[in-house]
């Protein structure tokens, strides 16, 4: 048991894992850049004004499905949604629109 306890922290040290301490990333950093503003994205249970939305005619093309009965698909702010056809009420924000 020991044999084989020496092996692998001499392996693990020929690796540069011979520190156990797990590494924290510097929260502030990583915020800034994953996160978008706000104002960037849609916001569900909005109403996207007049020219904001566009409405897709070929959800295929974007590898999504047909129509959901009573919503469509649409661009919002670089970002695939769904939304209520009778009210335009955004139900769910699907993803970024590939560039």
């Amino acid at each position: 048991m020991k044999a084989q306890t020496i092996i692998v922290a001499t392996l693990m040290a020929g690796l540069g894992l011979g520190s156990l301490t797990t590494y924290a990333p510097d929260t502030l950093r990583v915020t800034s850049v994953a996160a978008k503003q706000p104002a960037d994205r849609p916001v569900i249970g909005e109403v996207p004004g007049k020219g904001q939305a566009r409405r897709i005619s070929n959800p295929g093309s974007y590898g999504l499905g047909g129509d959901i009965a009573g919503s469509v698909y649409a661009i919002v702010s670089g970002h695939l949604v769904r939304l209520d056809k009778k009210s335009g009420r955004i139900i769910s924000i699907l993803r970024p629109v590939p560039r």
